[in-house]
């Protein structure tokens, strides 16, 4: 479970994709291995199931949590999806961060972060939140974009047992965030380097057939 705090001694860089508008079900990542996934709302709303991944909730991310849906009656078609984005937790500021991971990464792993921001209400549907690594590398999340708001999928390389993610409010007076998951996944693989035997064999290969033109 994320930890509020301002260290950034488990802070590594992440890779945004870049923001894209909340749709269905289907935007929860569940490639890799689940580490950690979090629904911020109130104590008692219970765990929920989208896309078959487990969202445990916690109303610890931020000092307050939301007892009003801030879907304001959209839907995106799936009842659970409705209940993570209809929750949220609030408060502390203009910045903060968390420490995510519950500390079971391991250092020189790769992870990806998914974040969602949702909020439909009439006085805050315009907002923007800003989340990042701590290091200046942000994504920037609007809360209504086409009606459902916004998540965005960043990677990173484990520096530590856990991982910042830093949040700031655009204008407003306090940081929100809906969601979250940590999956571990395999790092982009590196083109192999043709060792010498292979070029050997490449070397023949090319002198065969030129042998064979040559006849």
């Amino acid at each position: 479970m994320a930890l509020l705090g301002s260290s950034l001694a488990f802070s590594a860089p992440i890779t945004w994709s870049g923001a894209q508008n909340t749709a269905g079900a289907a935007d929860v990542v569940v490639s890799g291995n689940l580490i950690e996934a979090v629904n911020a709302g109130p104590s008692n709303a219970g765990s929920v199931t989208v896309n078959g991944v487990v969202f445990a909730n916690s109303a610890a991310l931020l000092p307050q949590s939301t007892t009003i849906n801030p879907l304001g009656g959209a839907s995106t078609g799936d009842a659970n999806y409705d209940l993570l984005l209809g929750r949220f937790d609030f408060g502390g500021g203009t910045s903060r961060s968390l420490n995510i991971g519950g500390g079971n990464l391991l250092s020189g792993m790769s992870y990806i972060v998914q974040v969602w921001y949702t909020d439909l209400r009439s006085c805050c549907s315009g907002r923007t939140m800003t989340f990042g690594d701590g290091l200046g590398n942000n994504v920037n999340l609007n809360a209504s974009a086409r009606g459902l708001g916004q998540f965005a999928v960043g990677q990173f390389t484990a520096g530590g047992a856990s991982q910042t993610l830093s949040l700031a409010s655009n204008g407003f007076g306090n940081v929100h965030i809906t969601a979250y998951q940590v999956r571990e996944v395999e790092p982009v693989s590196e083109v192999p380097v043709p060792g010498p035997l292979f070029l050997i064999g490449l070397g023949l290969m090319l002198m065969s057939a030129r042998l064979r033109a040559k006849g």
